[in-house]
């Protein structure tokens, strides 16, 4: 019988600690989904307009912002659907190639029915909170003139998730690809370098934060921290960015696509919204299941003990 080695089976990685690449790699991904989405959307524009205009002035359309406004939010689920395309084989060979320098770029564990189905009811709670988020910002506006122009910016915003041009783009390209796109972004980028130089706890709120801050509208950030912060912690304790990516889904299309298929249907809204609601409590006991039952991390961080 052979002794027991309590390191078998793991590999000591290099010392934590920030280089020029913890800041600079994820700003530079940043501006590269950002810049693929605002291309995308201003070709894919250019393009619809060309061919709507036919013998009329495509300039004229072109200089009319309402009218872009309006095809942008038409078209939306569709553009999304051509940057997300575009931004996740970028992704995934660039984790892959990481992950064979370092395996601490992104974790792949396998994950069990008893991880994801808490993590799945952790993000319906989560919309529950924020239901009641909405309910006192919308009450506060009746007291802030600036917060009732923020809300009615933001419910322009949300607009954007339109069935116009048909239920399957919307959910492919707001509850599958968008979702995929950002986990490989946030999560698996951003969290992973992060977790390189910081803590889990540090490398989870801070890309929380730029998550958030991504968004750019106002009453948008105010929410988008919560899931931002629940995704970070799932995927830091089941050690695998499945589960943010089927928690992110889940979440764009309860919060996306179901209000689409409600429509004006207020008893329906209602009972989804308690839903929602109920799942409040539920989510917070998933939330310390996930906790009480995380995976230790397998990497070793030099100094640190099994």
């Amino acid at each position: 019988m052979t002794d027991f080695d309590p390191h078998a089976g793991l590999n000591l990685a290099q010392t934590r600690r920030f280089r020029w690449r913890t800041v600079l790699l994820p700003l530079a991904f940043l501006a590269i989904h950002w810049l693929a989405i605002n291309m995308v959307a201003s070709i894919y524009l250019i393009v619809i307009i060309l061919l709507q205009s036919g013998v009329s002035n495509p300039l004229a359309l072109l200089g009319d912002v309402e009218q872009l406004n309006r095809l942008l939010t038409e078209h939306y689920p569709l553009i999304s659907v051509f940057y997300s395309g575009l931004l996740i084989p970028l992704y995934m060979l660039y984790l892959y190639l990481q992950k064979r320098q370092d395996p601490r770029s992104v974790w792949l564990e396998r994950v069990s029915a008893s991880q994801v189905f808490p993590a799945l009811a952790l993000m319906v709670g989560a919309l529950g909170l924020i239901n009641l988020w909405f309910n006192l910002l919308i009450y506060l506006t009746d007291f802030s003139p600036l917060l009732d122009g923020l809300m009615n910016d933001y419910m322009e915003t949300a607009n954007a998730f339109s069935p116009t041009q048909g239920y399957f783009w919307l959910i492919l390209g707001i509850s599958i690809l968008t979702p995929a796109a950002e986990e490989l972004l946030f999560r698996g980028i951003l969290q992973g370098e992060l977790h390189k130089a910081l803590p889990d706890w540090a490398a989870v709120v801070i890309q929380a934060v730029v998550f958030a801050a991504f968004h750019w509208q106002p009453v948008q950030v105010s929410y988008v921290l919560l899931p931002g912060l629940l995704l970070g912690f799932a995927y830091a304790w089941t050690r695998s960015l499945w589960v943010p990516i089927l928690m992110h889904m889940v979440f764009n299309f309860l919060g996306s696509v179901l209000p689409s298929l409600v429509g004006e249907d207020e008893v329906l809204g209602q009972i989804v919204g308690i839903s929602e609601m109920v799942f409040i409590l539920i989510g917070a006991l998933c939330l310390i299941y996930l906790y009480r039952n995380r995976k230790p991390n397998r990497i070793l961080i030099q100094g640190e003990q099994p």
